[in-house]
């Protein structure tokens, strides 16, 4: 059987049938889309089938969010979220994530059609 090797693919320049075969596993994973252009791929292949990736992509973070403690309850973080939404809609991402620290901060998400993610989410800081 032959070996496992590994290579990279940059979206920018990568091969139509590459990220096909990626976008097949992820569409059938419900896994968002990848946008190629801000993509770099790590497959592992075996007789150039791919047997797995890893995907580094950037993807926008719409937080944090912050109003002054004298105007809360005020709209002005309904408006900023639903300013924000319009926004993402206008250059067509293909979606964001938020970190929702605080309870309020998660239910303006959720008023706004967003799943909470259930798996784990890591954060690694600079060393």
């Amino acid at each position: 059987m032959s070996e496992i090797t590994y290579r990279w693919i940059n979206g920018p320049s990568a091969k139509s049938e590459d990220i096909e075969k990626i976008e097949g596993v992820l569409s059938a994973r419900g896994w968002m889309s990848l946008n190629p252009s801000t993509s770099r791929i790590l497959v592992a292949e075996r007789a150039g089938e791919l047997k797995g990736f890893i995907v580094l992509q950037l993807i926008p973070h719409t937080e944090p969010l912050w109003v002054a403690p004298s105007m809360r309850s005020s709209g002005i973080a309904e408006t900023l979220a639903d300013k924000m939404a319009e926004f993402m809609a206008e250059v067509h991402a293909r979606g964001y994530m938020v970190v929702a620290e605080h309870p309020s901060a998660a239910k303006l998400c959720e008023e706004r059609g967003m799943k909470r993610v259930d798996a784990p989410v890591y954060v690694k800081v600079g060393d």
